[in-house]
């Protein structure tokens, strides 16, 4: 899902003529995005596309920036493309150049073949193919995976979310049980049951709960809350919903990375994580077992002790068997292990298309090229403006070397090739049109590849400096191809 940088770039480009240099797909006046009629949305490809602020919502694309157990605006910086009208009623407007550009597009995916959007299984099913806004929003979101939280967020905005997500829908017609739901799904006994019907991903921790799993899942009925129950229940998610919520596991087990670590913290009593030490948290059980049955205030709270207890060893558990897995992972089964092994292990997982040097990558397009030296040393492009050595990149210092290019497209393109750490012979585009869709092509190749290698590099190595020396040593072999291997193809 695209994200709105309307914010972003209004704060980086304060004047028109600043804004003008913002390379948009179609071009609008900086006054109607401050003024909020029109958003700024960025592609995964790194294009950025005006739209109309009324063809535009908020989504929910995962918790990573919720921190609590509910969904506002604010929180989040991901937007969808929200449009049931034929395309022949949307002409004129900029929601018609976005969907008429993405129908053209062919992302490709581990489970997709590069075929146009429309094209797509998530699509194609829909008429119009672009039409999301059938979809019900439901009174919250259950997380497909979960770790260490527990945070099953209302959504009193009807907000729309992704995969990650599911929508929590209720059968119930009674308005009681309704109002009583959200706080019994974060409740602490909903937070260790789940772990009973969901499946743990691997061995890091990742509790995996398909809508299948969800489904079965059993929780106190709701529908048996009396108005004081509701009362009590309610009041406690409302203060939940003003404070973070954090792990369930203890803060001490999570600053621990190797396995000398966390043994050593295991040998330490068990404590109650902070997120068990909560007033309002125990509130909320507290009403949960009155909801249950448990009417004497003294057995519910010896009943909410054992179960802290049995919550915090289990995450215990779990965290203990993460950490020595990574470390094993990390070491290859040894103890001395070298960054030039770990980059050579993670290269092996990396797809094959990242594979591919930047330099062949763009030999591959079908235009017609030149070959260029780009020299040592840094590098630097004067501004779009200078009237004399706009299209000029200049290379060290003292004196510095300079490449002259036909137009300024092709020398953005030589400087972005220049930036990203290629030199020697390249290939650059004659057509300045070419240049200008590489560049950005290039720019969203090279942020999907340092993600990439940050991933490898932090699955791979323990230490901030060995992982700073495998993200080195596997950039550059994503930049110039890796000695003695064959070079793969674009496809």
């Amino acid at each position: 899902m695209p994200r709105n940088v309307s914010e972003k770039l209004l704060s980086q480009h304060d004047s028109e003529l600043s804004w003008n240099s913002i390379p948009l797909m179609v071009r609008v006046k900086r006054k109607d995005v401050e003024a909020g009629n029109i958003v700024i949305v960025e592609c995964g490809d790194g294009t950025l596309h005006p739209l109309e602020a009324e063809y535009v919502r908020p989504e929910v694309h995962s918790l990573m920036s919720v921190d609590r157990p509910v969904v506002t605006e604010d929180q989040l910086e991901r937007v969808a493309l929200w449009v049931d009208q034929p395309l022949a009623k949307l002409k004129g407007t900029l929601a018609h150049h976005y969907i008429t550009w993405g129908s053209k597009q062919t992302f490709q995916s581990k489970k997709s073949k590069s075929v146009p959007v429309p094209e797509r299984p998530g699509c194609a099913g829909r008429s119009p193919w672009y039409d999301l806004t059938g979809r019900k929003p439901g009174l919250g979101f259950w997380p497909m995976a979960q770790q260490y939280r527990h945070i099953i967020p209302a959504n009193p905005n009807s907000l729309a979310c992704n995969h990650n997500l599911f929508d929590i829908h209720s059968l119930m017609s009674d308005a009681l049980a309704n109002r009583a739901l959200m706080p019994i799904l974060n409740s602490s006994p909903v937070a260790l049951i789940k772990t009973f019907f969901g499946r743990y991903a691997g061995t890091e921790g990742n509790l995996k709960t398909e809508i299948v799993d969800v489904v079965m899942i059993e929780i106190p009925d709701p529908r048996r809350a009396t108005k004081d129950i509701t009362r009590r229940l309610e009041a406690a998610f409302a203060k939940m919903q003003a404070r973070r919520v954090t792990h369930m596991v203890e803060q001490s087990l999570l600053d621990c990375h190797t396995a000398d670590e966390v043994r050593e913290a295991a040998r330490l009593p068990l404590a109650l994580p902070t997120e068990l030490r909560q007033k309002d948290r125990r509130e909320l059980d507290d009403a949960v077992f009155e909801l249950l049955g448990v009417n004497d205030p003294a057995e519910r709270a010896s009943l909410i002790d054992r179960l802290y207890l049995e919550i915090a060893t289990h995450y215990r558990a779990v965290r203990i068997v993460e950490v020595q897995k990574i470390e094993q992972r990390r070491q290859g089964g040894t103890r001395d292990v070298s960054a030039h092994d770990l980059a050579a292990d993670a290269w092996g997982e990396l797809e094959s298309e990242l594979k591919i040097p930047i330099a062949s990558w763009i030999a591959e397009t079908p235009t017609k090229m030149k070959f260029v030296d780009v020299p040592d040393g840094p590098a630097r492009i004067p501004e779009e403006f200078d009237f004399f050595e706009a299209q000029t990149v200049f290379f060290g210092s003292k004196p510095a070397v300079s490449v002259e290019c036909d137009s300024r497209e092709q020398a953005e393109l030589l400087y972005a090739f220049a930036v990203s750490g290629l030199r020697g012979q390249v290939p650059l585009p004659l057509s300045s049109d070419v240049c200008r869709e590489l560049a950005s092509e290039l720019a969203a190749r090279l942020s999907r590849i340092k993600n990439r290698l940050g991933v490898l590099a932090e699955s791979r190595a323990g230490s901030d400096k060995t992982r700073a020396q495998v993200f080195d040593l596997l950039y550059r072999w994503a930049i110039h191809g890796r000695t003695g291997e064959p070079g793969p193809t674009r496809g």
